[in-house]
């Protein structure tokens, strides 16, 4: 193997690593770390998937007090003394005591909460990973955020039902998180290659190619309608894209010679089974 091919092979999937690995680290703590701001109807809706945060905090409409009894003019009579009774015998059949009292209490359903958003009057801090969580709740919509109908939604409703978005917004950043680690070690390349790209795949649908395609404002008839070449509108595209390409790169080429995985495998770089043809 030459020095030229030993460089292909080990140097540059470490600087491919090491770009992606810094990146979606970043990325994966910022979601647990950092927060955001949320209130109103948002609030109301992650309250409603489950985010015990908002629960505790959320303020309900009081109810108005009841009306204080108007006391009567006319006495009330004397109580007349009751007979003793005899205390009644336990039942030789029939339900325990307990099971008969926790009959009576209400059930969990009867006594959920369904949040609105005048429960939230005030801005509310949580973590950022939630913004997933509500991104995936607009996806399956079949109006938008002014009520108007769109062509289709972004995602089957399946995916926005019960908790499954905070879920699933767990997963992402846990995914980005624990992949860039991977990918910084070449452990396991492949596989947290293959779970970094469809990340950055779902987010490009989300954000910028779905939204594109729904409205019908687009350029291309699939990308979002900005102007060629305004940098601060193309750049988040384009950086969901770099991220894209490079995990898909790793995923078919491997994490290289300077990885874990090579060291655990033992395989050679470079497959020197087949000899070179010879200079004619």
């Amino acid at each position: 193997m030459t020095s030229r091919e030993q460089m292909a092979v080990s140097v540059a999937p470490l600087f491919l690593r090491l770009a992606l690995s810094v990146t979606f680290i970043w990325a994966g703590l910022g979601k647990m770390l950092a927060d955001m701001p949320v209130q109103g109807e948002s609030a109301a809706v992650l309250a409603n998937m489950g985010v015990g945060g908002l629960q505790r905090v959320a303020q309900p409409a009081t109810a108005s007090p009841a009306p204080a009894s108007v006391p009567s003019a006319t006495p009330a009579p004397a109580p007349t003394k009751e007979p003793k009774k005899e205390p009644a015998k336990a039942p030789t059949s029939g339900p325990p005591a307990l099971m008969v009292v926790l009959a009576q209490q209400p059930t969990s359903s009867a006594t959920a909460s369904t949040f609105t958003a005048a429960d939230f009057p005030n801005e509310v801090r949580v973590m950022r990973l939630y913004g997933i969580a509500l991104l995936l709740h607009d996806a399956v919509q079949a109006t938008d955020r002014d009520g108007k109908p769109v062509r289709f939604p972004l995602a089957p409703s399946i995916i926005a039902t019960g908790s499954w978005p905070v879920w699933l917004a767990w997963s992402a950043a846990l995914t980005e998180l624990i992949g860039g680690l991977l990918v910084l070690f070449g452990f396991f390349t492949r596989l947290a290659a293959l779970g970094l790209a469809g990340v950055m795949a779902v987010a490009i649908w989300l954000t910028q190619i779905g939204p594109a395609i729904q409205t019908g404002n687009s350029t291309l008839g699939f990308l979002p309608s900005h102007q060629p070449y305004d940098i601060a509108a193309w750049q988040t595209l384009l950086w969901q894209l770099c991220l894209l390409c490079a995990a898909l790169s790793l995923l078919f080429a491997g994490a290289g010679g300077l990885s874990m995985d090579r060291v655990i495998s033992g395989r050679p770089v470079l497959n020197k089974s087949k000899p070179a043809p010879a200079a004619k």
